[in-house]
């Protein structure tokens, strides 16, 4: 069938043009709008917050004109608000180059040609992801402990780029080459799980930086605007998946990716090298605390094992949001599991569905922006993070109740709970996620956070995904079944989000804890 008439399959909502979205996020609005915010930072940082950083501040930027004062606002920020920039569009990037790898793989693992036509094939898969995820966060620990964390964040994006371009690669010349599908499944089946892994492991490293630069103040002023910077960039990048696809084809968007993740290597070492210069470096808390600490390490058989289980005891709240992540990944699992189910009933070609899930999610991100541009600043400077989790799983508790008394659960329908849970995710969860960290030690900041980022969020991935693989195979998952687990699965969710706040301090509390953290760390100099 041709394109076009899968094409118009698709619902009339998805199929806006990229012009559609430049429309939605004018540069009128958002560049003047972001450069306002990061200057609000920058005489943030200059109030005394970190007075041993250089400022370099021009005295007449009142009577500039509009475009030649943001060129000096840009020009004119503190090193740590540059850091965080670089970090930010590294993020960004690393996001909106994602949505390239997602869209293609996705499609060739769901393809008639070299893909898994069984029902229980993306259940399995995501099943297998948690022990790939494990095999990435061990590697990522050697090279925290050994090298730091701008080595461990410069040698992981190396990998990501060096994997997807060799995927891509030996993709194209299996088709090339006429080799048979199993080949072709097995290379597919590998990129898959690590398109699955390698997000995590590498934003939730941008995430930690970040947070551990600014503090909770800072983080609950500006976590929503540096979000939100990230979901333009992803919606004009999904946006265009559809019209680079006749172009570059699921092998050239694959490898796309990998343009994006140079830029990320380049700025996010940048990021570390201004941390390092004006001597604000994360690693700097941990340099001191390690060397305490690494003869234990060294002298026990299972120092990792045993490091990463004393954390979680020593610091609750990990555990608490280990738990929280458990319960939100198994709820996404089983959505996206009716969302691929019914989206290859209703679209058939590979490039058509490419097509679709790249609006798709070009419209999730277009929506966070708008929340975190418009909405989310605001509120959270009054609204603590408690109150936030704890409201947060409503909408997608009310939409999930509804589903399950529905007639007809159409791909539109499907489409949409999807889009409510995904947009909560992206624009409440990930900002208030890293917040939880902020009042923590380096340790749980990087080493709990990617257990938690990584292993956890995979883990609830694979365990649900196991589940619904044995309901499959007994014959007892249909859409409405998914409907009724996904109730169960977002009631959990709840919960366990209750149970989270109870560990969570006051903004005065994080903020109160995050300077007498500093304060410690210049004591020690």
């Amino acid at each position: 069938m041709l394109m076009a008439e899968q094409m118009s399959s698709i619902p009339s909502a998805l199929l806006l043009q990229p012009k559609s979205l430049l429309a939605a996020f004018p540069s009128a609005l958002i560049l003047p709008e972001l450069a306002h915010r990061i200057t609000q930072l920058n005489a943030h940082t200059e109030e005394g917050i970190d007075p041993k950083l250089p400022i370099k501040v021009t005295g007449g930027e009142q009577n500039q004109t509009k475009s030649d004062s943001m060129i000096n606002q840009l020009a004119n920020l503190t090193p740590r608000v540059r850091s965080v920039l670089h970090m930010t569009v590294a993020m960004a990037l690393h996001f909106g180059g994602y949505e390239f790898f997602r869209n293609s793989c996705l499609a060739l693992f769901t393809s008639s040609e070299y893909g898994f036509s069984s029902a229980a094939a993306f259940p399995m898969a995501n099943a297998m992801v948690s022990p790939f995820s494990l095999i990435l966060l061990l590697g990522y620990g050697q090279q925290l402990d050994a090298k730091g964390p701008r080595a461990a964040l410069r040698n992981t994006t190396i990998l990501s780029i060096v994997f997807i371009a060799f995927a891509s690669a030996s993709l194209h010349f299996c088709k090339a080459a006429g080799l048979p599908q199993m080949v072709g499944q097995a290379l597919i089946g590998v990129t898959f799980l690590f398109q699955n892994s390698y997000q995590y492991l590498l934003y939730s490293q941008y995430w930690s930086f970040v947070g551990s630069v600014l503090t909770p103040d800072e983080g609950s002023r500006w976590f929503a605007t540096l979000g939100g910077f990230s979901s333009v960039i992803c919606s004009l990048m999904g946006g265009c998946v559809p019209f680079l696809l006749p172009h570059t084809g699921l092998y050239g968007l694959m490898a796309s990716t990998c343009v994006a993740l140079v830029v990320c290597l380049l700025c996010s070492d940048r990021a570390y090298a201004l941390a390092q210069q004006h001597h604000f470096d994360p690693a700097e808390q941990i340099k001191k605390k390690s060397s305490k600490s690494s003869e234990e390490d060294a002298g026990s058989e299972n120092g990792r094992l045993g490091k990463a289980i004393g954390l979680f005891k020593r610091v609750p709240t990990l555990g608490a949001l280990f738990c929280e992540v458990l319960s939100w990944q198994s709820l996404n699992t089983i959505l996206g599991v009716a969302f691929i189910t019914a989206l290859k009933t209703n679209i058939a070609d590979d490039m058509a569905r490419s097509a679709y899930t790249g609006r798709f999610y070009s419209y999730i991100n277009g929506a966070s922006a708008l929340l975190q541009f418009l909405v989310l600043p605001t509120f959270m400077k009054y609204a603590e993070p408690k109150w936030i989790w704890r409201l947060m799983p409503v909408i997608p508790l009310v939409v999930c109740f509804l589903l399950m008394f529905q007639a007809d659960l159409s791909l539109t329908l499907l489409a949409t709970a999807m889009f409510l849970a995904k947009l909560m995710d992206y624009s409440i969860r990930t900002v208030v996620y890293v917040m939880v960290y902020q009042p923590l030690d380096f340790e749980s900041r990087y080493m709990g956070k990617e257990i938690i980022s990584v292993f956890g969020s995979r883990f609830g991935k694979s365990g649900m995904s196991l589940i619904l693989t044995g309901f499959t195979a007994l014959g007892f998952t249909s859409l409405r079944g998914l409907c009724r687990l996904s109730f169960g699965a977002v009631a959990l969710w709840q919960c366990s989000t209750i149970w989270l706040s109870g560990f969570l301090p006051t903004q005065k509390e994080a903020q109160a804890a995050a300077e007498e953290q500093r304060e410690e760390a210049k004591k020690t100099k």
